[in-house]
């Protein structure tokens, strides 16, 4: 019997999917992640994908990522604001129900596993992944190692602290990144800013505002709108610029949602990498934004069941 390897990126929105046999994906799919249902009409969900992915082959293996704190060992999600799971045993579930094994991880890392296998950092031993969207997560990979901590935690660079006075992250910090150049943060400020300057094309439909309206506003000119996007992005290439200063990388790979506004996003960013970037650091990092786009975190996901074989 022909056999197959499924890898699975659950998110608070979607649940994406793909079975690959050898190194070819032979199918995709994608489903609404409903969450607020609990954790074991989520698990089932992922089961029925799961077994149409693979339709009738016998499963290998099953890579999952997903939002939050695990014990990747025991395959406990710890923690997910995304999801509002507590200890829950995904893996021995989801097993249980596909009779197969199933390995999870972050899925920031899992992006960045998928950029390293098929993406902008294929072959690249030392690189960062970051994704910009209703967070801010991160991948790094040091010396052809995939860095995760010894309490799988290694990657949380939206935490990191820039701003101590700054407005108030989920973490229960202030000044983090994620709560300065997220699209959450992005969206957040576009509100305040159409509030401030009736006249502003973001006043024009408040409920609606989002990064990507901001980042469209501020295209068309809007001065408010500029002003919320030139500041994200001078917060988010100050945080890269660290980053950089930190591991050294050959190459930065920004990915989410907010890395859509392409040279938008990377112009700035390198600006303030040149300006803040020790001149080793600098003058040997590429900047770009991801290849895979929004499928990184799949490819990632099989890429780690693929490995879990080896």
């Amino acid at each position: 019997m022909q056999t197959v390897l499924i890898g699975i990126d659950l998110g608070g929105t979607n649940i994406q999917g793909a079975a690959a046999v050898n190194d070819t994906i032979i199918s995709k799919d994608k489903l609404a992640t409903h969450s607020q249902q609990g954790p074991g009409t989520v698990i089932k969900d992922i089961a029925k994908l799961v077994l149409e992915l693979a339709a009738g082959k016998k499963i290998q293996a099953v890579g999952l990522g997903l939002p939050g704190l695990l014990d990747v060992d025991k395959g406990i999600c710890i923690s997910s604001c995304n999801l509002g799971w507590h200890n829950v045993h995904i893996s021995r579930e989801l097993s249980r129900e596909i009779g197969a094994p199933v390995l999870i991880d972050n899925d920031a890392r899992l992006a960045a596993l998928g950029e390293w296998s098929r993406g902008q950092a294929k072959d690249c031993k030392d690189f960062i992944y970051l994704t910009i969207g209703t967070g801010v997560g991160s991948g790094i990979v040091i010396n052809d190692h995939l860095l995760r901590g010894p309490s799988w935690s290694a990657g949380e660079v939206g935490h990191m602290i820039l701003n101590p006075q700054g407005p108030e992250c989920a973490c229960g910090n202030k000044g983090c990144l994620e709560a300065l150049a997220s699209g959450t943060a992005i969206a957040r400020e576009g509100r305040a800013a159409a509030a401030a300057n009736p006249t502003s094309l973001l006043a024009n439909n408040l409920d609606a505002i989002d990064a990507a309206s901001v980042f469209a506003a501020a295209g068309a000119g809007d001065i408010a709108a500029t002003k919320v996007i030139d500041t994200a992005m001078a917060w988010l290439g100050l945080g890269v610029a660290n980053l950089v200063n930190i591991f050294n990388p050959r190459l930065v790979v920004i990915g989410g949602g907010v890395s859509l506004a392409g040279e938008e996003l990377l112009a700035p960013v390198r600006t303030q990498v040149n300006r803040y970037g020790m001149k080793m650091q600098r003058e040997t990092v590429t900047i770009t934004t991801s290849r895979l786009g929004d499928t990184a975190g799949m490819v990632g996901a099989l890429e780690l069941a693929r490995r879990g074989l080896s």
